[in-house]
């Protein structure tokens, strides 16, 4: 395995169309996992905590179990029953997967192939190497952050490299359930305009096949070394994420444990006052973005309601809201930006209360994806 991400392997899906094995939650996957029948509290989180590996700090259900859709099927799922749009973040998790086929299905249907046996999806893996993982998390990255950009940036190349002036669609998920991070992928076999879409591997020079397996893991390396290059030069990097406006999402702040905060309390110094405060203020900006994120995105659904009807406003009227819902998507980015300066203070903070003083030693402060208990041999699954 490279000492980076990585490009396992590929497995063409022709029975039917199945979604749930992107979705480590569901219960399928857990029943895969542990060699049960599926049982119906098995999708549980209460119940999935006990089986699933420990999580790193940064695993949150953001990211945990979730099922996100990319290309033209991220564009479909939007639209609402009654015409109006809802956000994917929006959506349940269920209820995003269930659009998601939906649309799949649907799309398929219009443009049917002559096969007998047709290709219903296309299943593809990547996956992240453990010292690559550790060296984000040390650089203060966000690990599921930095796959989720790199997966869609490959898949953004395949399309440009083999569908020009067309678009893909796939769905995809994080899993956390192994030794290493990794996102199981799937690709619908046709494109927006309904050109097939092949990820085959050309094995000779006579062959049909366009390689498409190879460009892809060409990509993926290329993406693994300009991440390399930002990890070796820090100050490029801070620039690198200071140009994004998910920055906030990507760098992570230590977690501090609710004993870990009483001891802070109880020392009363400048130093573990100035962190203390310094790691509420994130989460109480972090809460504060949350809302109104969900209040932009009513307030959003609330004018269209008007169009939906077909009622037409006075001009004064519509110019009003739309210098208003840019104020409001202003002032979003700039609660984006404090908090990502925030977070690196709060981090190097971290660090030198750390090194000086150090926390109590029975708390946890690894942030590696992996589990603290070994895992056997013969229970690892291998890509």
């Amino acid at each position: 395995m490279k000492d980076g991400m990585i490009f396992p392997f590929k497995k063409t899906w022709r029975s039917r169309l199945d979604l749930d094995y992107l979705d480590e939650t569901s219960g399928r996957k857990i029943a895969s996992r542990s060699g049960q029948s599926p049982l119906k509290d098995q999708a549980d989180h209460t119940t999935l905590g006990k089986r699933l590996k420990q999580f790193a700090d940064y695993a949150s259900k953001e990211t945990l179990g979730q099922v996100h859709a990319g290309g033209f099927l991220h564009h479909k799922i939007v639209i609402n029953p009654d015409g109006s749009r809802s956000s994917p973040s929006a959506l349940s998790n269920g209820e995003r997967k269930k659009r998601i086929c939906k649309e799949w299905l649907e799309h398929l249907k219009q443009y049917q192939s002559s096969s007998r046996n047709p290709v219903i999806q296309h299943r593809l893996v990547f996956s992240m190497s453990a010292p690559f993982h550790d060296k984000l998390v040390a650089s203060g990255l966000n690990p599921d952050s930095v796959l989720q950009i790199s997966l869609k940036k490959v898949l953004r190349n395949f399309q440009e490299r083999f569908h020009p002036n067309d678009s893909i669609g796939y769905a995809y998920g994080l899993h956390h359930d192994t030794d290493n991070l990794h996102a199981h992928v799937a690709i619908c076999p046709r494109t927006a305009n309904g050109k097939y879409v092949g990820v085959s591997m050309s094995r000779t020079r006579d062959s049909g096949n366009k390689n498409q397996m190879t460009y892809l893991m060409r990509s993926f390396d290329r993406e693994n070394r300009r991440w390399d290059k930002l990890l070796a030069d820090p100050e490029k990097l801070r620039q690198e994420l200071g140009n994004r406006l998910d920055a906030d999402k990507i760098t992570i702040a230590p977690k501090l444990s609710a004993k870990q905060m009483e001891s802070l309390k109880q020392e009363q110094s400048l130093y573990s006052t100035r962190l203390r405060h310094a790691y509420q203020s994130i989460q109480n900006l972090e809460t504060v973005l949350e809302k109104k994120r969900q209040a932009h995105r009513t307030v959003r659904l609330i004018r269209y309601i008007p169009r939906l009807l077909r009622q037409s406003k006075p001009m004064p009227v519509r110019t009003i809201e739309k210098v208003t819902a840019s104020i409001e998507k202003y002032s979003i980015r700039e609660m984006q930006t404090l908090l990502f300066r925030m977070k690196q203070t709060y981090r190097e903070d971290h660090r030198i209360y750390s090194q000086h003083y150090g926390f109590p030693s029975n708390q946890n402060q690894n942030h590696a994806n992996r589990r603290t208990q070994p895992q056997s041999q013969g229970q690892r699954q291998t890509f």
